[in-house]
């Protein structure tokens, strides 16, 4: 400390506040502070007040502790010095309570020692800060030295000085003044400390907002990475169980081998799905209705079919009940339908016993129908029945599974205007049961039909398709599957090269990969408007990029559908569909 700050009262003030804090940082050093500031302010006040009251009633009683109080907070002041700042809080509340129990007892009534409350809870808050204990223990210790002020007043357990009326005014109008500067400077330094603190917050809270979008950001990056490769596997998987289904050349394990080979990709593929689902509702994208009629027992028997593939693998069946009241036709959701069933059967067939059977059922239900979901495993704990549709939660299982099918699940029955509850008993299962409203187009009932295992797919020959994809392996896999259905493919590796094969062949239909080096996806499909020999085609925008944005900017830039990679051959197959009519118009040809 220089000579010049120790005349210089703004310099040495804030020299003592901050001394003991140079080696410290953070809420400690601003603890010290504030130990400091006390202190300082307490010296200042016992100092006035002693020499004031000494000179109203020349009482050595008041002087001599008054000054013996402030040398007391100087102690503190060398304790915080010698960086003993743990005794140096503690001697700060001892001596502020034991003063105050003295004054009172010797002012009396004079004093309104109930102001000091607020003083001693703030300094209690502050001085004892990162240390609930300590806090808990001078809060109380404060409390009983108030309550034996107060009994002092109604017993004189110690007999109050003797003073004049003018003295008892002097006084009151004296320590009232300290006590409400004691109670500004702990509410100042209390109000300071939670503005720091908000702002701490504040700043925490956007880091970790710029944190969780950056991480949501990058997961959707990852995901579009996963998708390419991952496209290539699954079509693969999907190329391969089509060849096995129909022929009976090929061994029984090879076979096995190929159907594990799809269930594995298959479960790749819901959890992708999944987590894209997930990424959209945290950006806020709320999923929008697409209503439509269709078949509820070929819709049943499609996604139970499928997912035997992936039953077999733990040695599970699934039985399929379909109530011969059920309407044949319904109105609904048939996307997100399909999604619902997908995670049921998923989450049931993980959960299940090997050797048993997952049962769904469909059935009427006054103005809704129900589909239910049962599987024959340990059951659901009654703790976790209160969080099962909650995101993230999920056992551990060597099947897998990340704990975002069933909130996905319960959004889309909600959306839809359903419900959906889950029963469980330990050691007999759980069943999922999903109310819907039931829009019936057709009350006759359908037929019952055998259950076709297999994939089938609806042939479009002769039909001109071309497929635009820098990427050689999706390319391939795209292109094979478009043969599968009869179609004339060709393919393109580029932007440039598919404008000059869709002017040369004039496809009906052309898949354009989004994301291309040099001319993309937008550019291209712009080119392929501007051309008289090919504004005719159907453009369907295939991208492992499934941002929300991204599809709504191509579907607004003129393309006519949007596929996510990996390629599911039966979604692809059902898009054709949808797209016959102009497929089979001549002038497509």
């Amino acid at each position: 400390m220089t000579y010049f700050r120790l005349f210089h009262p703004v310099l040495l003030a804030r020299e003592i506040i901050h001394t003991g804090t140079a080696q410290l940082e953070g809420e400690e050093k601003k603890r010290v502070s504030i130990i400091n500031t006390l202190s300082l302010a307490s010296i200042a006040l016992c100092l006035i007040f002693g020499s004031v009251i000494y000179y109203l009633t020349s009482n050595l009683e008041i002087l001599i502790p008054a000054y013996a109080e402030a040398l007391l907070f100087v102690v503190v002041l060398m304790l915080n010095h010698f960086r003993w700042h743990n005794a140096a809080a503690i001697l700060t509340a001892f001596v502020h309570n034991v003063s105050i129990v003295y004054f009172s007892a010797l002012l009396g009534m004079v004093t309104e020692v109930y102001l000091l409350f607020f003083f001693l809870l703030g300094a209690a808050l502050m001085i004892f800060h990162g240390k609930p204990l300590l806090v808990k223990f001078s809060i109380a210790i404060s409390v009983i030295c108030l309550v034996l002020c107060e009994l002092n007043y109604y017993y004189y357990f110690i007999e109050p000085l003797p003073l004049s009326h003018d003295d008892q005014f002097l006084i009151r109008w004296v320590t009232i003044p300290a006590i409400l500067v004691l109670d500004v400077i702990t509410f100042a330094l209390y109000v300071r400390t939670l503005r720091r603190k908000n702002a701490q917050l504040e700043r925490k809270a956007t880091a970790l907002e710029m944190a969780d979008k950056a991480t949501r950001r990058q997961a959707m990056e990852t995901s579009h990475e996963m998708r390419n490769p991952f496209n290539a596997v699954y079509g693969i998987s999907q190329d391969l169980l089509m060849q096995v289904q129909k022929s009976d050349l090929y061994p029984a394990e090879l076979k096995s081998s190929i159907e594990h080979l799809y269930s594995a990709s298959h479960n790749v593929l819901q959890i992708l799905n999944n987590n894209l689902e997930h990424f959209r509702q945290q950006e806020g994208v709320a999923p929008q209705l697409e209503t439509g009629v269709f078949n509820v027992r070929d819709w049943a028997e499609e996604a139970t079919a499928i997912y035997q593939y992936i039953a077999n693998v733990r040695d599970v069946s699934i039985a399929l009940e379909i109530d011969p009241q059920m309407p044949a036709r319904v109105e609904g959701d048939k996307i997100k339908l399909t999604q619902i069933l997908n995670n049921l059967l998923f989450n049931a067939i993980k959960f299940t016993h090997a050797d048993s059977t997952v049962t769904v059922q469909i059935r009427p239900n006054g103005k809704q129908w129900q589909l239910l979901v049962r599987d024959s495993g340990e059951g659901i704990p009654p703790e976790r029945l209160s969080t099962i549709f909650s995101p993230y939660v999920s056992e551990q299982h060597a099947f897998g599974g990340t704990g975002l099918g069933l909130p996905i699940v319960q959004r889309f029955v909600e959306l839809m205007g359903g419900t959906i509850t889950v029963a469980s008993k330990a050691g007999e299962g759980s069943v999922f049961t999903v109310n819907l409203p039931l829009v019936v187009v057709e009350e006759t009932p359908a037929p019952a039909a055998p259950v076709n295992r297999n994939i089938t797919l609806r042939a479009f020959p002769g039909v001109k398709a071309l497929v635009i994809d820098d990427n050689q392996m999706s390319n391939m896999i795209l292109s094979r599957f478009l043969d599968r259905m009869e179609c004339q493919t060709s393919a393109a590796y580029s932007g440039e090269e598919g404008l000059e094969k869709a002017i040369e062949t004039r496809p009906a239909i052309i898949f354009l990969d989004s994301h291309m080096p040099g001319m993309d996806g937008k550019a291209t499909l712009a080119a392929l408007q501007d051309n008289p020999a090919t504004r005719d085609a159907i453009v369907i925008i295939v991208s492992g990029d499934a941002a929300e944005a991204s599809i709504a900017e191509m579907l607004t830039a003129g393309a006519d559908d949007f596929m996510t990679k990996p390629i599911d051959l039966k979604t692809l197959n059902e898009l054709m569909i949808r797209f016959e009519a102009r497929l089979t118009n001549p002038t497509n040809q």
